[in-house]
């Protein structure tokens, strides 16, 4: 049976490990990969979870004295559904057709290389959706129009802080702001009738409804720690979202504030 070196088989993981937990998925998923993984090299891999890092044990079941230990670094990125589905694939490949560890590399480095899909493209249809969402809601024309407008801009704003790498929570209340206050100018214009159902949407896009799911299923699954570090992030996200809001309330004097 075909057995690589184990530092190159830690390496491998420590990548598989941190590109997947990037992507956005739940942690007993990346566990149970990891572990097919290992087990198809004929390897024990134990993992333990944290915010900011993951700590691996790995060693060989033959051999208790050879073995590796780490501290990788965890990466935030953006959700990609995509990545998250063809890395679980990848899984069961190696582990169902005995890929030796250079296959598996190819097949990794091909997932991670596809090129990703337009930014503006993106952001033209999260922006549509969420005006949709505004309709569907019972928001009126104006309110639907100035809501993609607030999204679109939004957005924008968010892809240029994110690249001057500005805090991720200051992200949150400076877009929160600028969206809710574009949408507050139709209301102020007497242009938007539904005025409470524009507001709410136009901070839709913000909502970390993903990430909350994932902890959800973490505290499930027995990742304790993980769970309630991700449900405290995005409660930190949430607020986040409520103070830029409640700037643009403020200022404008509106009368949910009165």
């Amino acid at each position: 049976m075909y057995k690589p070196n184990i530092q190159e088989l830690t390496d491998f993981l420590i990548s598989y490990i941190t590109i997947f937990l990037s992507a956005g998925t739940y942690t007993a998923r990346v566990a149970k990969c990891v572990s097919r993984i290992a087990d198809a090299y004929n390897y024990e891999i134990n993992m333990n979870f944290f915010f900011h890092h993951t700590a691996i044990n790995i060693y060989d079941r033959e051999n208790n004295s050879i073995q590796r230990t780490f501290i990788v670094p965890n990466e935030h990125k953006h959700i990609n559904f995509t990545l998250i589905l063809e890395l679980s694939a990848l899984s069961w490949k190696i582990y169902d057709n005995k890929y030796n560890l250079s296959q598996a590399k190819i097949l990794f480095y091909k997932i991670t290389q596809v090129k990703k899909g337009s930014v503006f493209l993106n952001i033209f249809l999260v922006s549509s959706a969420n005006s949709a969402f505004c309709k569907l809601f019972g928001g009126d024309i104006y309110g639907c129009g100035f809501v993609f407008i607030a999204t679109l801009v939004g957005l924008s704003l968010r892809f240029i802080l994110t690249k001057i790498k500005i805090d991720l929570r200051f992200q949150y209340i400076i877009c929160s702001f600028v969206s809710s206050l574009i949408v507050f100018l139709g209301v102020d214009l007497n242009l938007i009738k539904e005025s409470n159902v524009a507001l709410g949407s136009s901070i839709l896009y913000l909502i970390p409804g993903v990430y909350f799911i994932n902890s959800i299923i973490d505290i499930l699954k027995n990742h304790i720690l993980m769970g309630f570090s991700r449900i405290i992030s995005v409660a930190i996200l949430i607020c986040c979202i409520a103070i830029g809001i409640y700037t643009t309330l403020s200022i404008n004097n509106f009368g949910i504030l009165q």
